[in-house]
């Protein structure tokens, strides 16, 4: 089969072999696969996210190394080609989509990330490895490349459920690549009072503005903080006779949001996170920033903020997110701005700093 194998630091497609499924496990065909940010910054920086995860004292990337070829992908929708022994109800040609994570009685942990394992190809390729019992079948009115987006759905959902944002509370998201736009999709769905946008891109700030973002703004050529203030300010007054927490020892000169969430992962975008949010107010750190950044901890300290890391979802949010997507409540099509074939990856890895694209689909076929 046809795959693009990441070897150091250069992509390229190769011929693979096709894996052949062990128990529990099944082979599917890739229908679809989303390129992720993560893959992106794994193609330049891989030896600094393997010691950072070393760091972090995570064991599932022990067996990265930049000598070995690996395949990547991890945002798919695939059909069932075969199944593994003790594998019953997954007939072949059935639709499915899962958590990229494939059991493995041989595996180190007993388990293979999908994307991020030299032992076991990702979705970049045209075949991949699944685990049986992990599988979520893919309803036939759902578009392949919808579908694809389960994945990125899902790390929206968890920021904002991490988030345990009362009613009533405003949000402003930094960063309108596609974990932003998909945090914004969630803060809109489940009711957040207003939710501004920032990004420099023009072609991303008209896509939140598409699904839903009630202010969007140029970080690099507007006053965030004066116009998000002058929005919230407008707001009716709630119930509770205002528009937000007061601050620590009075109230505030500047209503701020109450929740930031960064969605960017650049030096400097925490810090600003921080300056932006609310007293008592809080930071939810999505974004992946590759190095290491400084922030003024007076700034948080003054303000009480509350600063949140968060990582990927879990099985229920992973299902959640499916579920909304197949019933419409999630709209992410208007993200899926383009389409490549497998041969034409390595080049559009090359070109994805171009902010008019959002989630660029591999289509396999």
């Amino acid at each position: 089969m046809k795959a693009m194998v990441l070897r150091g630091k250069t992509l390229a497609i190769e011929d693979y072999p096709v894996p052949e499924p062990k128990e529990g496990q099944v082979l599917a065909r890739v229908l679809a696969c989303g390129i992720c940010g993560s893959d992106l910054h794994a193609a330049k920086f891989m030896d600094d996210m393997i010691e950072a995860s070393k760091a972090s004292g995570r064991t599932a990337w022990d067996t990265l190394s930049m000598d070995r070829g690996m395949v990547m992908g991890h945002e798919f929708v695939a059909e069932v080609v075969k199944a593994g022994p003790g594998v019953e109800g997954w007939e072949p040609g059935t639709r499915v989509t899962c958590m990229p994570i494939l059991p493995d009685q041989d595996a180190p942990n007993g388990f293979y990330t999908v994307g991020y394992s030299p032992e076991v190809p990702g979705a970049y390729s045209e075949y991949v490895l699944l685990g049986a019992r992990m599988l979520l079948k893919v309803d036939d009115a759902l578009p392949d490349t919808i579908a694809a987006t389960t994945e990125p759905c899902a790390v929206g959902l968890h920021a904002v459920r991490e988030a345990r944002m009362e009613p009533g509370q405003t949000a402003l998201v930094m960063g309108a690549g596609p974990i932003g736009l998909m945090t914004l999709a969630w803060l809109k769905h489940n009711g957040a009072r207003h939710v501004s946008v920032t990004d420099p891109a023009e072609a991303r700030r008209g896509l939140a503005k598409e699904l839903g973002a009630d202010l969007v703004l140029d970080p690099l050529a507007e006053d965030v903080t004066a116009r998000v203030a002058e929005a919230i300010d407008a707001l009716p007054v709630d119930d509770e006779g205002g528009n937000g927490p007061v601050a620590y020892g009075g109230p505030s000169a500047v209503t701020q949001p109450d929740v930031v969430f960064e969605c960017v992962g650049v030096p400097g975008t925490l810090q600003q996170s921080m300056e932006f949010a609310n007293s008592r107010g809080q930071v939810v750190v999505v974004g992946v920033c590759m190095e290491e950044d400084r922030v003024r901890p007076m700034v948080g300290v003054n303000k009480h903020l509350t600063v949140r890391f968060v990582l990927g979802y879990n099985a229920d949010e992973y299902a959640e997110a499916l579920a909304s997507l197949t019933d419409g409540s999630i709209d992410v099509g208007p993200m899926v701005t383009r389409s490549v074939s497998l041969d034409e990856l390595p080049e559009t890895f090359e070109s994805l700093s171009d902010p008019r694209d959002c989630k660029v689909m591999v289509v396999p076929g």
